[in-house]
């Protein structure tokens, strides 16, 4: 598991002349530390990188979305997203916002990669989904708000091979389960620059958790560049590339 999550941990660690007067290895060490401490939160910073929790645009019935960066590379999360349309905005009655409905699934391929090089690790699994409702409304020609609800969870679970289980403590651990449940609220705003190109500014709430971030992003026609920020993540900055299609 250490040998796991140093991996990962490594790929976010740029060590150079430029960047001397910072400590990286105290600084490695830190977040290792944090993130031992609470692995489950740590990968789920990721999945919600690649949650697609903003509505369908007008006119459009659904849509697919996979995460690109930092998701399938380096995180390895194989990941599909899916958005499908209930009703448009005033298509009941005026004012009726539009009601999405939203979910996904991903699995991580290092996990199983890890299992065929290790000698001490039987099985292992990290793996996650979401589903949600997102509703919107437009204020404006050029402003639309969206607001709605998600479901996440998240599993990880590593079986080790009799006679290799580590020591914690001076407990013999011969299994590794944990994971992440919560509720969260979802709120934002997008304004459109043009055919199938906007930018969007959300907040979520994890109700369980009771902490908070934020996303900026702007959406062209298949791709989304964005910024996801997590105050209280080990990464509080991350840099988000997702691919998606909407029919």
């Amino acid at each position: 598991m250490k040998r796991l999550i140093l991996t990962f941990l490594a790929l976010f660690l740029i060590k150079g002349a430029a960047f001397a007067a910072i400590d990286w290895e105290s600084k490695g060490m830190q977040m290792a530390g944090e993130i031992i401490a609470n692995p489950a939160g740590f990968f789920y910073d990721f999945q919600q990188d690649l949650e697609a929790t903003t509505p369908l645009p007008p006119g459009k019935s659904f849509g697919f979305q996979t995460g690109l960066f930092p998701t399938t590379i380096p995180m390895t999360y194989t990941n599909v997203s899916g958005k499908f349309r209930l009703h448009g905005e005033g298509r009941i009655a005026p004012g009726v916002p539009q009601l999405d409905l939203i979910g996904g699934y991903w699995d991580m391929l290092a996990a199983k990669m890890a299992t065929k090089d290790s000698q001490t690790i039987d099985k292992a699994k990290f793996g996650g989904y979401y589903m949600g409702a997102i509703m919107s409304s437009s204020v404006s020609p050029r402003v639309r708000t969206f607001w709605g609800y998600k479901y996440s969870v998240l599993k990880a679970k590593l079986d080790f091979k009799p006679g290799e289980e580590p020591e914690l403590l001076g407990t013999r651990v011969n299994s590794f389960d944990t994971g992440f449940k919560d509720d969260f609220f979802i709120a934002g705003i997008e304004t459109p620059k043009g055919v199938s190109k906007l930018w969007s500014i959300q907040l979520n709430y994890g109700l369980k958790t009771q902490t908070f971030s934020s996303k900026v992003s702007w959406y062209g026609k298949y791709f989304e560049l964005g910024l996801n920020i997590f105050p209280e993540g080990v990464l509080v900055f991350h840099p988000v590339w997702n691919f998606h299609l909407n029919f």
